[in-house]
């Protein structure tokens, strides 16, 4: 079983590899994501 998760991110290009990684992961279900401005 898959755990559920929500990502909250920057726009960073390591966030973006995260996600990318994250949302091929069979161990990971993405049910959510949300952005902020800038690089925090």
């Amino acid at each position: 079983m898959a755990h559920k998760i929500i990502i909250d991110t920057d726009p960073g290009v390591d966030d973006s590899m995260a996600i990318l990684v994250a949302l091929r992961s069979p161990e990971l279900e993405v049910i959510g994501l949300t952005a902020v401005f800038g690089n925090t």
